[in-house]
């Protein structure tokens, strides 16, 4: 039988500290270091940075708070302001900058977890609301290039806020701003957008009565009628049943009226710049212009290139890169919008004295379709950039100093028709280039 053995405990006996028993001085080492994460959290916080949460509200909403000059956020959220006297600013563009200098207490006690708050309430003013609606629609324009929304991706409803933001209006001029911005509308969530604006413009940026909903419902009908070619647009835009209702329509078999410029006819005219052959072309409205034969030659740009250094090596003025690609017709490609332009107004300078009110630009889309037989017969390969701001739905109706407001983000590029390339219309930011992408430009009188 095994002998049992005898049970061996360890035990630790702490030595005396100063002559202090271990249960007096590990009592008072606790103590010190709760007294230090009391104080690290409840006081140290107030005394390093003693100051107030501030709300501050404005009217309309979305406007940017700065503090003493500095950007803190947006309005609505909380922003934390140390003590003392602040200048509280609170910017939106469109509206006047309201001002207000405020003292902030601080608080010591227990800031971190109960900071001390502080609400301002700010209503901003515009001297010009059609400025601020145009800012706007600025704004829904450049966000309609980045395609329908996802789940994951969503995108501002920039037109109906800025509608909400001028509040009560009887101004024509925002109805027009409003009809330049339709010319978006190729998603979903824009023709949202675009609805909920006329909607609030027809009700002061309120929410809608019976009547006030008649009424916008009646304008709308007004603009679809005044815009027949609405039917193939919402006939894509609008969910399956609804859409297959517009295409059954007698409205969707109406007459085609998409803006368009009928061809233009030679005047049998030609003028010569070293590198280029102009050739006299007459408009629909009788204008007259000279557009080159040929897209702008590799070897032209060169030399613009070599006067102009600051063209060159990849840079441009807004730090985008110039890819100098030769095709085998050698034509220049892979130039940005602003250098095209650029190169536009070097060649300007060109002109005979007797041309003085002529300049050198890129052609308008209105031009390149007058232009269209004797492009046809010229050279033209891929994409060819155009002077105006890209537009995708020509057909709607507006006035031009409202398309100019809006504005767009992208410029035309027009090509001519072939197997590869059956759509003539496209668009791509300035500031970017392509390989497939060259000009040709065009003398026309001065605005």
């Amino acid at each position: 039988m095994r002998e049992k053995q005898p049970e061996i405990n360890d035990e630790v006996k702490l030595p005396h500290f100063l002559g202090f028993r271990p249960g007096v001085y590990l009592t008072v080492l606790y103590s010190i270091i709760l007294l230090l994460i009391f104080f690290f959290l409840l006081v140290f916080p107030g005394l390093k940075n003693p100051g107030a949460a501030l709300y501050v509200k404005t009217e309309p909403a979305g406007a940017a708070i700065r503090v003493d000059g500095v950007y803190m956020g947006t309005s609505g959220k909380r922003i934390s302001v140390s003590k003392g006297v602040r200048t509280i600013e609170a910017v939106l563009p469109g509206f006047n900058t309201a001002n207000i200098v405020l003292e902030i207490p601080g608080r010591i006690f227990g800031s971190l977890f109960f900071p001390l708050k502080k609400t301002i309430e700010i209503t901003l003013k515009s001297d010009d609301p059609v400025t601020a609606f145009s800012l706007a629609a600025a704004d829904f324009a450049a966000w309609t290039f980045g395609g329908e929304p996802t789940e994951s991706w969503q995108i501002p409803l920039s037109l109906s806020e800025g509608a909400y933001r001028i509040g009560a209006q009887n101004n024509p001029q925002t109805e027009e701003i409003l009809k330049a911005a339709a010319r978006f509308t190729v998603t979903r969530a824009a023709l949202r957008d675009l609805l909920r604006a006329e909607i609030l413009l027809d009700n002061g940026g309120n929410s809608p009565s019976p009547a006030g909903l008649l009424g916008s419902i009646s304008e709308i009908l007004q603009f679809l009628s005044d815009n027949p070619d609405s039917a193939q647009w919402l006939s894509v835009l609008l969910p399956p049943e609804s859409a297959s209702i517009v295409r059954a329509s007698a409205w969707n078999y109406g007459e085609n009226t998409v803006v368009s410029a009928e061809a233009g006819s030679p005047t049998n005219r030609q003028f010569e710049l070293p590198g280029l052959v102009f050739t006299g072309i007459k408009d629909n409205i009788g204008k007259s212009f000279y557009i080159s034969e040929t897209a702008v030659p590799y070897s032209l740009f060169q030399t613009f290139l070599s006067e102009n250094p600051e063209w060159k090596d990849g840079y441009t003025d807004y730090n985008d890169e110039i890819v100098l690609n030769s095709h085998s017709n050698g034509i220049i490609t892979g130039v940005s919008w602003y250098a095209a332009c650029a190169f536009c107004r070097w060649l300007t300078k060109r002109l005979p004295s007797s041309m003085s009110e002529m300049e050198i630009r890129l052609p308008t889309e209105a031009e390149w379709n007058a232009a269209g037989p004797i492009i046809k017969s010229m050279e033209a390969s891929g994409w060819e950039w155009c002077a105006d701001p890209y537009v995708p739905l020509q057909f709607i109706a507006a006035s031009q100093w409202a398309i100019d407001a809006v504005g767009s983000a992208e410029r035309s590029l027009r090509g001519r028709p072939s197997s590869s390339l059956p759509d003539t219309r496209a668009s791509l930011p300035p500031e970017l280039s392509s390989p497939f992408v060259s000009f040709r430009p065009v003398i026309a009188e001065k605005p």
